[in-house]
């Protein structure tokens, strides 16, 4: 029996996951040390910690969105699941189709487009 919202790895994510994912798209994969290293220097007023960096990566990895391996020293490694592409256009559409009902005018109106007019 399902009790709860199931979440499909097309569901937008959150701005830390994104920041995650975006450096994985980039990099390939890497150790949560690696990328905790790479996005704190980006930030560094707001240093994260290991374990939130691996909380979120595991996260995302149960989202099949990362695959996770341990390496031969026992670090945890993540690889992206998704191509970057496939998974924002997936994530695009499913908010044209829940917050537009897949209507372009009434997208173009929600984002203040020349030409928003309501249909006839």
């Amino acid at each position: 029996m399902n009790t709860g919202t199931t979440t499909t790895p097309f569901d937008p994510i959150g701005p830390l996951q994104l920041r995650v994912m975006n450096h994985l798209w980039k990099v390939g994969s890497a150790t949560v040390q690696e990328v905790m290293n790479a996005l704190n220097a980006l930030s560094p007023a707001k240093p994260l910690a290991y374990t939130t960096y691996l909380t979120v990566m595991r996260n995302l990895a149960k989202r099949k969105l990362l695959d996770q391996r341990k390496t031969a020293t026992k670090r945890h490694q993540f690889v992206c699941a998704i191509a970057e592409d496939d998974y924002k256009a997936a994530v695009v559409k499913q908010v044209f189709r829940d917050y537009c009902d897949n209507d372009l005018v009434r997208l173009n109106r929600l984002l203040g487009q020349p030409g928003a007019t309501t249909a006839a």
